[in-house]
């Protein structure tokens, strides 16, 4: 099938606009290099909203940014940094108050870990009152990150209000719970997060994310108690084992792409853009699996994220046509189709 045929009637045009904060991060330039600790790090623009605004935009589409930032010079580096990608930043407001948000990193041998400096963050403090009807109603497709609905009641009203102005003027809305560890065991936050998976057209969650989402274990269970959440196309990140997509009934599964994995920062968030490139090319369900499957894993590939890791849409077209298959899989069994 092809991913359009899941939404009867929805618009065939119009920008994609992302809604959420820009930030900072401050990644150090060797893995081993502890926050304590004295070194050289890279000042990289970041937050899931501008990197899925990046990526939308190498990837060619027309992708607007909705959010807010400070007159600080952060703020301005990052949004001309995000301008100069392709990004529309005309419904960024500017606000006298605050500054932009931002993220140290170190990687530990579990995993990253950030170490966040937004409290007040101009990107946080967006509110309902920002944003514009008008162009919201003219989008094709209105995508935000789950994270987004933690920081603070402004930004969370503010979400609400664009997913509802979406939804009365026949905008796709795209949804990434992007679930963050210390949430997983609060009831209000899961709540939230379900709330908003069931006013979602396209949901992009991880296996781990589904399955607190939905309590099920096993891929096929999950795939269908998101579905009857509310979202007709699902496309679940599995990480070094590929992605699965269903929507109609019917499922593309592709196994992980084998790359030298240096920084994993953004890959969700790219996927994510990639998946809402995929609805505007209509392509089959099978392609968009292969497709997103390549871009978060090139993401994966280089440290940093806007302006460093972010790839091309030939870098994505020729990994995809090198073959996609993982160590020891024969050709021609890189994907699978099946019906729930």
């Amino acid at each position: 099938m092809r991913l359009m045929d899941a939404f009867p009637g929805a618009k065939r045009s119009g920008q994609i606009l992302v809604l959420g904060e820009l930030l900072l991060d401050f990644i150090p330039t060797r893995s081993n290099m502890r926050l304590a600790e004295p070194g050289t790090v890279i000042k990289s623009v970041s937050g899931s909203a501008g990197i899925f605004a990046c990526t939308a935009a190498a990837l060619g589409r027309h992708c607007g940014l909705v959010g807010r930032v400070a007159r600080d010079p952060f703020s301005r580096l990052a949004v001309q940094t995000v301008a100069q990608a392709g990004v529309d930043t005309s419904l960024v407001v500017e606000s006298d108050q605050g500054q932009i948000g931002l993220a140290f990193i170190e990687y530990l041998p579990e995993g990253r870990n950030y170490q966040y400096y937004r409290e007040r963050s101009a990107g946080s403090r967006l509110s309902a009152a920002d944003l514009d009807e008008e162009a919201i109603a003219g989008a094709q497709i209105l995508h935000l990150p789950g994270m987004l609905l933690e920081l603070n009641e402004t930004i969370r009203e503010a979400c609400f209000t664009a997913v509802d102005i979406a939804k009365r003027h026949g905008v796709l809305v795209s949804f990434d719970p992007n679930i963050r560890k210390e949430l997983a065991g609060d009831r209000g936050a899961m709540e939230r997060l379900r709330q908003m998976t069931a006013k979602a057209d396209i949901l992009k969650p991880t296996l781990d994310e589904a399955r607190l989402l939905t309590g099920e274990r096993e891929l096929e269970p999950v795939l269908a108690r998101l579905h009857g959440m509310g979202p007709r196309l699902v496309a679940v990140s599995r990480d070094k084992d590929g992605a699965v997509l269903s929507a109609g009934g019917e499922l593309a599964a592709v196994p992980g792409v084998d790359v030298e994995v240096v920084d994993p920062t953004g890959a969700g968030d790219s996927f994510a853009a990639a998946l809402c490139r995929c609805v505007q090319e209509n392509t089959t369900l099978e392609q968009a699996a292969r497709f997103c499957n390549c871009v978060g894993a090139l993401v994966c590939t280089k440290r940093g994220t806007v302006g460093m890791a972010i790839p091309s849409l030939t870098e994505v077209e020729a990994l995809m046509d090198s073959g996609l298959r993982p160590a020891g899989t024969p050709a021609g069994q890189y994907a699978f189709q099946s019906r729930l």
